[in-house]
C-alpha cells in the first residue's frame, strides 16, 4: 500500500502546478517513467516531495525506471545495476565463482552461453523477490548518477584528445604495402616502405551516440559490480559458501582476463579504457560500499543529455528464389516462376552500417576491430606496416568506444562502401609517438632478417642435399 508522502494539493485554480504539491498517485507514475536513475537522483536532490515518495516506494520506482519503456539502459546494464543492489543487500544468488563469472557475467555478454549452462539472470522480478532495503536502493541511485557522470567525463576527455590529433593521409590514395614497390627484383617489407603524406581533413562528429556512451557506461558498471563482490569477499561471513580458492581468484584476476578466460578473443578494451581513466581521478575506496573516484566538476563539456538509441531498421528484400533445389538470382522487373520459393536477404540502414544502431552495442567497436587487423596482419594482402603494435596509445583516444562514423570523420576509417586497409594503416601509424613506431619497426626488422637468414639456410641446405644426391647418383652409375 502506498504511503502518502505529502498532502494532496488543493491550491487556487490559477496557481502554478508544482511537483512539490503533486499527490503520490500522480507523482508515482511520473517518477517511475523517468529514463534513468541518474535523472531520478537529480530530481530527488531538487524535490523533497520526490525523495519522500521514493522512500515509500523505492522498489517500485527503481524497477520501473530500470525496465520501463523509457529506460535508457540496455538490458545487460540493467542486470548489472540489479547485481550491485543485491551485493549491497548481501542477497547474492551466486554460490561460487563459477556462478558469478560464468553463469552470470559471461551470460550478460554472450547469451549463447545458455546452450552450455543454465544462466543466472537478474531480470525485472529480481528486486521484488529480494526486497532490498530503501537505504541500499537510494545508494545505488546515487551510484548510477556517479557512473553516468564518470562515463561522460571519460568520453569527453577522449574526445578532447582526438581533437588535438594531427592525422596524416598518404598523398597517393592507392598505396599498397604488398605490391612490388616499383622494385620487381627486390622484396621491400611493409615496415620499410615510406610514402609522402598530407594532413587529413578532420570533422567533429559531436556528442557521443547512445552506443558510444553505453559502451563506457557498461564498462564502469562492470568495474562497480566486480568491486562490490571483492568488497564482500573481504569478510568471509558475507560469502560463507564460497571456497577460499574462489575468493582468492576473484581478488587477483585482472578484469579483462576475467572475461577472456571464457572467450579467448575478448580483448576487454572497453573495460581497460575505463579503468585507466578512473585511475587518473584517484583511488577507489572500500567502506560500506565499493566507491569509485569522484567525477570531475560538471560542465557543458563533460555533461550532456544522453542521446536516444537509434533502433535497428532492417528491411527484407527478395533477391532470388529457390526452384528444384537450385538458387537463382531474381533480376529487377522479373517475376517469380511458378513453384519457386522466395529468398530474402536483409537490407540494413546506413546507421547500421556505420555502427550507430542499438544492436551495435553487442559488437566490438570499429576501432577495436580495425586494430586487430593492424596489429596481427603479418604477411600477404593487407600486410600491416606496424604489425605487433599495442593498443596502449589508442586507448586514451577512446578507440574502444567510437563507432565507425566518428572514426571516418576523424580520417581513421573508410566509408561503408570501401575498405582501403593500407590507406588507413598509414593514418593510424601517423598518430603514434615516433619512438613507438621506431621500436615496433626495429623489432619487425630483426624478425625479418632472422626469418630471411633461416630461409636462406634452409635453401642452402636443400641445394646442398640436391648436389649430394646428384653426385651420389652419378657415382652409383659409374
Amino acid at each position: 500500500m502506498m504511503t502518502q508522502p505529502a498532502a494532496p494539493w488543493h491550491g487556487l485554480p490559477n496557481e502554478p502546478v508544482s511537483i512539490e504539491r503533486l499527490p503520490p498517485e500522480l507523482l508515482l507514475p511520473i517518477v517511475s517513467s523517468l529514463p534513468g536513475l541518474d535523472t531520478l537522483w537529480n530530481l530527488m536532490r531538487a524535490s523533497p516531495n520526490t525523495l519522500r515518495l521514493f522512500n515509500c516506494n523505492a522498489n517500485t520506482i527503481t524497477e520501473g525506471i530500470l525496465s520501463g519503456p523509457n529506460s535508457i539502459l540496455p538490458s545487460n546494464v540493467q542486470e548489472l545495476v540489479r547485481g550491485v543492489i543485491l551485493a549491497r543487500s548481501k542477497s547474492l544468488p551466486f554460490k561460487n565463482l563459477n556462478d558469478f563469472q560464468v553463469r552470470h557475467m559471461f551470460g550478460l555478454f554472450d547469451p549463447s552461453m545458455a546452450k552450455e549452462t543454465e544462466l543466472i539472470t537478474l531480470g525485472p522480478g529480481t528486486l521484488s523477490v529480494s526486497n532490498p532495503p530503501v537505504v541500499v536502493l537510494r545508494s545505488v541511485v546515487a551510484t548510477a548518477y556517479q557512473i553516468s557522470a564518470l562515463s561522460q567525463a571519460c568520453l569527453a576527455t577522449c574526445l578532447e584528445r582526438t581533437r588535438a590529433l594531427r592525422i596524416m593521409h598518404p598523398i597517393d590514395p592507392k598505396i599498397c604495402y604488398t605490391d612490388d614497390n616499383d622494385c620487381p627484383n627486390k622484396i621491400v617489407p611493409a615496415f620499410e616502405r615510406k610514402y609522402p603524406g598530407t594532413p587529413a581533413k578532420m570533422i567533429d562528429a559531436g556528442q557521443p551516440t547512445w552506443v558510444e556512451e553505453m559502451r563506457a557506461v557498461r564498462a564502469i558498471w562492470v568495474i562497480q559490480m566486480v568491486g562490490e563482490m571483492r568488497r564482500l569477499s573481504s569478510n568471509k561471513a558475507d560469502m560463507i559458501d564460497w571456497p577460499d580458492r574462489d575468493l582468492d581468484h576473484l581478488n587477483k584476476l585482472d578484469l579483462a582476463q576475467f572475461f577472456r578466460i571464457y572467450r579467448a578473443d575478448y580483448d576487454g578494451q572497453e573495460i581497460t579504457s575505463a579503468e585507466e581513466y578512473l585511475k587518473t581521478l584517484g583511488e577507489v575506496t572500500h567502506d560500506v560500499y565499493h566507491r569509485l573516484p569522484r567525477p570531475p566538476p560538471a560542465s557543458p563539456v563533460t555533461r550532456w543529455t544522453t542521446a536516444l538509441p537509434i533502433p535497428e531498421d532492417t528491411t527484407w528484400v527478395v533477391r532470388g528464389y529457390l526452384l528444384n533445389g537450385n538458387f537463382h538470382l531474381l533480376h529487377p522487373g522479373s517475376s517469380l516462376p511458378a513453384g519457386a520459393k522466395r529468398w530474402k536477404t536483409p537490407k540494413y540502414s546506413k546507421d547500421h552500417s556505420w555502427g550507430r544502431t542499438d544492436t551495435a552495442l553487442n559488437k566490438k567497436s570499429y576501432g577495436v576491430k580495425f586494430f586487430k587487423a593492424l596489429a596481427t596482419t603479418e604477411a600477404g594482402p593487407g600486410e600491416s606496416p606496424i604489425c605487433g603494435v599495442g593498443f596502449d596509445s589508442f586507448r586514451p583516444l577512446g578507440f574502444a568506444f567510437w563507432d565507425r562514423w566518428r572514426m571516418h570523420l576523424l580520417g581513421l576509417a573508410p566509408d561503408i562502401l570501401h575498405s582501403e586497409l593500407d590507406f588507413y594503416y598509414y593514418a593510424w601509424e601517423s598518430i603514434l609517438p615516433p619512438e613507438e613506431v621506431m621500436s615496433i619497426k626495429n623489432a619487425l626488422r630483426e624478425d625479418w632478417w632472422r626469418s630471411m637468414a633461416k630461409y636462406n639456410a634452409t635453401l642452402a641446405a636443400g641445394r646442398a642435399q640436391q648436389r649430394f644426391n646428384y653426385y651420389s647418383d652419378a657415382s652409383d652409375d659409374g
